[in-house]
This record gives C-alpha cells, structure tokens and sequence, in this order.
C-alpha cells in the first residue's frame, strides 16, 4: 500500500542536496569537484566581459593565481581560440596544438595542458567557460574526461540560462512600471529608478563577480529661464557617452549618475575624462566623482562614495572662488 506524498511544506532533511542559492556557489562546487576527480593544476570559472575574462570560481593547486575577480585577457587566452575552434577542447600537451603553443607566453608560459568548454546562457549566448591547466603534459587519455567536463559544463550552462530567464522576467516586470521611475524632464530614470538600478547590477555583481563603477556629477550653470534646456543637454551628454547596460539617472535637481557596468577602476577614469570633455564641448561643466565597487560593497554605498568625492571637488571649486578678506 502506497504512503501519502509528502506535503508541499516538506522539506527534506539533508541539506547537502538543496538547491545552490546561485550561479557562483554552483560554479565554485563544480570546480571542486572536478579538481577531486580529474586533478590537473588549475580549475576555472570565467566570465566573459568585453576583452575581459573574470574569474568566477577556482580550484587547485594555483587556485592562489586566479581567485575570484580575477581578471586575465580575454584575447590572449587559450579559452578564445578553443571557442573560436583554432585548437580542441582537450589538448594533453599544448605545444603541439599551433594555435595554443602561440597563446602559451606570459603567465601562459607554465601551462603544458588544457582543457575547456564554453558556458552558454540564454538564446547560446557566450557567458563564459569551464576550463583547466597544468604545468605538465598530461597522458592522451585526458581526452576520455571530456565527458564529465562537458556535463558539469551543461549543468552550470542550464543553472546560468535559468538565472538569467529570471532576471529578464523581473526587468519586464520593472519595465512596466517605468513611469514609475521616469524623469519626466529628462527621460532618464528619477531617483527610485535609479536605486532600482543600482540593485538589479549589485544582485548581477554578487552572482558573476564582474565589475562595475558609478560616476556622479553636478552641472555647473542650472538656473533661470534656461534650467531645462541645460538639463535637457546635460542628459544628451549623458546618453551619448554612455555604452550598452549602463544606467543613468537625474537623482536631484542638477545632479545626475551614470552607472557603469563591466567597468573597472582604470576604464571608470577614461570613461570620466570622455564624460568631461563632451560637458565642455555643449558648454557644460560640473563637479564629479568615480568610484569602483569594493567587494562586499552595496553598490549603493560605491554610489555614495563617488557623492562624497563630487562633493569634496565642488566644495573645493567654490573655496577657489571665494573673495578674500
């Protein structure tokens, strides 16, 4: 006789079996894992961000290398040429693969062996790869591991497509009440849309550990009968030098904040420096700030860092302008 199905509250006893809270817990375990069973020197999870390849998980024997937020060139990698096919997804040693043997300089120089699968999230979208190195030539027989390193690569694939099914459906959901977080002057996001922002990359941020940095500014010049055209202009400017995924947003009467995603320290600065001249070039100016997000950090808090700086350069600009006594 059969037994009632557990109810729907029922929740089963070993917690070893639960679901991973998300895609780089998963990723770290798979890492671990195939280091346990396979061996070889190093295990990978990276994300694929512009020229960039970021680490996600790691394990091995020079896990110490390549911790996570890691970042190592994207077209330097032996990961590029096995997706673009210029070399196999298994190569017992390199160096008799022409297209890995020309890669293997720089901190490649040590690596004898290589393994690697592309990881794909919706529509087969690159998001990054599941590979591994070592220092020395492996047998022939490293082919007949592919296996496993293909399934583990699917199962993160299909955990990664899920994840980003989800968020595309909560941004439809933010998209329908966009009114809701509009500038209507503007057109670009108000303060509540802009924290909105600021909260779907943070959450994206803490699940891929890929980058992002937050410029604030305050236009020099509002006021008067011209206030809204030169906001107007200053959200042109904005929308101009701002690059795909990023977010911008009026937060106050002048003030304005540009989101940056896939953006480090340095390409944060150039970004500003772009920002600044183009102000100047329609006959603006303003006070600015640039901060990167710190791990650990609320992008919100990086946001408030970059504040502090523009409040600090405009203070010193209106000290510089003082009449002396």
């Amino acid at each position: 006789m059969m037994t009632d199905s557990p109810p729907t509250s029922w929740v089963y006893p070993d917690p070893s079996l639960a679901p991973w809270p998300g895609f780089a817990l998963a990723a770290d375990a798979a890492v671990q894992h195939l280091d346990a069973a396979l061996g070889l020197d190093l295990w990978l999870v990276t994300a694929v961000e512009g020229d960039q390849q970021v680490v996600v998980a790691a394990s091995g024997n020079w896990a110490q290398l390549a911790s996570p937020g890691t970042v190592f060139s994207w077209q330097d990698s032996l990961c590029l040429r096995m997706i673009d096919r210029q070399g196999p997804t298994s190569a017992a040693d390199v160096r008799v693969v022409p297209a890995y043997a020309q890669a293997a300089t720089g901190v490649l120089s040590r690596v004898r062996a290589y393994v690697g699968v592309p990881l794909v999230g919706e529509d087969g979208r690159l998001f990054g790869t599941l590979c591994a190195f070592a220092g020395d030539a492996q047998p022939d027989a490293l082919g007949d591991s592919m296996d496993l390193v293909r399934l583990v690569g699917r199962m993160l694939s299909t955990i990664l497509a899920r994840e980003q099914f989800a968020r595309e459906r909560s941004l439809e959901v933010v998209s329908a009440h966009a009114l809701a977080g509009e500038d209507s002057l503007t057109g670009l996001r108000n303060r509540r849309g802009w924290l909105a922002a600021l909260e779907q990359e943070h959450d994206r941020v803490q699940r891929y550990g890929s980058t992002a940095s937050v410029l604030s500014l305050q236009v020099h010049g509002l006021g008067g009968p011209d206030e809204e055209d030169l906001l107007a202009r200053s959200a042109q400017v904005l929308a101009s030098v701002s690059r795909p995924g990023d977010a911008l947003g009026r937060v106050g009467g002048d003030e304005f904040g540009l989101l940056a995603v896939h953006c480090d320290a340095t390409s944060a600065q150039a970004l500003l420096g772009r920002l600044c001249h183009e102000l100047s070039q329609a006959g603006l100016g303003a006070a600015t700030g640039v901060a990167t997000h710190l791990e650990g950090e609320e992008l919100v808090e990086t946001w408030h860092r970059a504040e502090a700086e523009r409040q600090d350069q405009l203070a010193r600009l209106r000290g510089s302008l003082a009449p002396e006594r």
